[in-house]
């Protein structure tokens, strides 16, 4: 039981780890959705000009 700390810690630690890299994953997540949503309309904007 004296150990119980020190799995306590690991566990802390591995989780933390693990909800910062989802919250990086979710923001990396956004930046590519906006960057799509400019590529669209960029596209859009293009076919549009050619008709």
């Amino acid at each position: 039981m004296e150990n119980a700390i020190y799995l306590f810690s690991a566990f802390s630690f591995t989780w933390g780890i693990i909800f910062v890299y989802i919250l990086s994953m979710l923001k990396r997540q956004k930046m590519l959705e906006i960057r799509i949503d400019k590529l669209r309309g960029i596209l859009g904007n293009e076919q549009t000009e050619s008709l």
